[in-house]
């Protein structure tokens, strides 16, 4: 019925058409459809091109009312058509340079392909076939069709066969419990995760690199489809990019792109990155920044940003960034500055650093970039002192909590303190795992698998703390997320290693594990 009013709707409106566009219109070739969805965009009529989309892609990109102001059509917002219409509409012919007949026939990929002011644009427009009608999709509609499905309080799961043995009940439910605080978090309406939790947030789990860039079209490990609200990924869950979709479901209406400063900066603060916490990331931070090797003025700028970020060292440093402005201006103000920073492509990578500088110092009342930068430089020093999560050195005072042959654990009301003792400095490595959970036993863990050669299999404990003369790190892996991480070379201290008695000392805070603490008959010491 829907196709039927469309094909009315669009007959009346090309009626002075010359006749060839009016056989496209209701042709049933792919690419007639695309040449009328492109018929359709130039002439303004942007509701009916959107209704070229089949019923399931558009279900899932409009259902939280998520809006880009400068944008004609959120749906097809991954595609450069879209992204400038306005330059586009003289490079639209040929509608398509390759048209290929995909394994299931009922589905085919159509490459845009033009040379626009002197460069090579592509994209590829994917089409599904319903039994009667072609109509515009996503990639992973055709790509994941025959993945199972799974559902959580607040995600709906497309589940890649061969990522599904990951999928544990302490995973799935820390999903949904990442959901509930960052609702929280970002001061979420009651209502607004009633929505959340009703219409679920689809994840592509899939299980390699491979499958995210052919749905994706990009060669990363995951991202969030603006287009769709999609999440694709090879990780779960993504905490990063599960906060670009909060974030934009709390402003509901903004730009399209924002400066990745403050765009990434307010992902890793509130969601990590790459499997690892905000915790181990914002202490990473401090010490990059105060190390030199990460200077202010080489992320402030899109293509500042784009140049330092390779070498994810700019990730920590951005996190830590947001995380000082959160705090000095609070979460409304921060948001306003959000917008601020954003807005179409022209407007957001022609800012210029000293524009970015005066937007900041604006926003926090510093007066100049000197006393923007002191401020900055006094947080990091209140990070260092009182927000690190791990340290270097025994706990001085603490009752003992539990003890083996070669460890011992104390505990005061902060801190969680660990020794390590060697009969040689060459045997200066192990894990210590702790809080077992039969809901683990035997389940399979990628985090595990690329610490133990491939060997996924858990016995059951969540936690570990794993070492080597040279770094620590506390590790989830129920989770497959690193929590908190010390590395020598980094930070140098005398109290982590002491070589002449061959014990390791360390120190975690409890914040870092609340209701999970090791004691004393639930603990498994492993060499290595």
């Amino acid at each position: 019925m829907k196709k039927v009013l469309l094909w009315l709707l669009l007959l009346l409106l090309f009626a002075n058409k010359p006749v060839v566009a009016q056989t496209s219109v209701v042709g049933e070739r792919p690419i007639d459809i695309l040449a009328q969805y492109f018929d359709l965009l130039i002439s303004g009529n942007i509701e009916s091109a959107m209704y070229l989309w089949s019923e399931a892609s558009l279900r899932r990109a409009t259902r939280f009312d998520i809006t880009f102001t400068d944008v004609p059509l959120k749906n097809d917002c991954s595609s450069p058509i879209i992204r400038d219409l306005k330059l586009f509409r003289d490079y639209l012919q040929p509608v398509a340079k390759r048209i290929i007949a995909l394994d299931d026939q009922n589905y085919q990929r159509l490459l845009y392909s033009n040379i626009v002011e002197g460069k090579l644009v592509e994209h590829n427009y994917f089409m599904q076939f319903d039994g009667r009608y072609w109509w515009l999709c996503y990639p992973q509609d055709y790509y994941c069709r025959d993945w199972p499905t799974k559902e959580t309080r607040y995600f709906r799961l497309h589940i890649d066969p061969n990522a599904r043995r990951y999928l544990n009940p302490v995973v799935l439910e820390e999903a949904d419990l990442f959901i509930e605080r960052m609702a929280d978090s970002l001061n979420f309406s009651d209502d607004l995760l009633k929505s959340i939790e009703q219409q679920k947030i689809d994840y592509f789990y899939c299980s390699d690199d491979s499958t995210v860039e052919l749905i994706s079209g990009h060669p990363v490990k995951g991202m969030l489809d603006l287009a769709s609200n999609d999440l694709i990924s090879t990780f779960f869950p993504h905490y990063h990019e599960l906060l670009h979709l909060m974030v934009n479901l709390k402003l509901k209406s903004l730009p399209l792109y924002t400066q990745p400063l403050i765009r990434e900066g307010v992902a890793v603060n509130y969601g990590g990155r790459w499997g690892k916490t905000p915790t181990s990331l914002l202490d990473l931070g401090a010490f990059l920044y105060r190390e030199d090797l990460v200077d202010l003025d080489s992320l402030l700028s899109i293509k500042e940003f784009n140049q330092h970020s390779g070498a994810d060292i700019a990730y920590p440093v951005a996190g830590l960034f947001c995380a000082y402005l959160l705090d000095r201006i609070g979460q409304d103000n921060f948001f306003e500055l959000y917008l601020n920073m954003s807005g179409d492509f022209k407007k957001v990578y022609s800012q210029s650093v000293p524009e970015i500088r005066k937007l900041l110092v604006d926003a926090t009342g510093t007066g100049d970039w000197a006393g923007f930068v002191k401020g900055f430089d006094e947080f990091i020093d209140k990070v260092i002192k009182n927000r690190l999560m791990i340290r270097p050195g025994g706990l001085k005072k603490g009752d003992e909590l539990a003890s083996g042959d070669n460890y011992t654990i104390r505990a005061d009301d902060k801190w969680l303190g660990f020794e390590f003792r060697f009969d040689s400095a060459q045997d200066v490595t192990g894990n210590l795992l702790f809080s077992s959970d039969d809901r683990l036993k035997s389940v399979a863990s990628v985090l595990h698998g690329e610490q133990y050669n491939g060997d996924e299999t858990l016995e059951g404990y969540r936690f570990g703390v794993r070492f080597d003369r040279n770094e620590v790190g506390l590790y989830d892996y129920a989770t497959s997320h690193l929590m908190a991480k010390y590395i020598w070379g980094i930070t140098p201290s005398d109290e982590y290693f002491d070589e002449e008695s061959r014990t390791v000392r360390l120190m975690l805070h409890k914040d870092l594990l609340k209701n999970h603490l090791p004691k004393k008959g639930d603990l498994k010491y492993l060499p290595q």
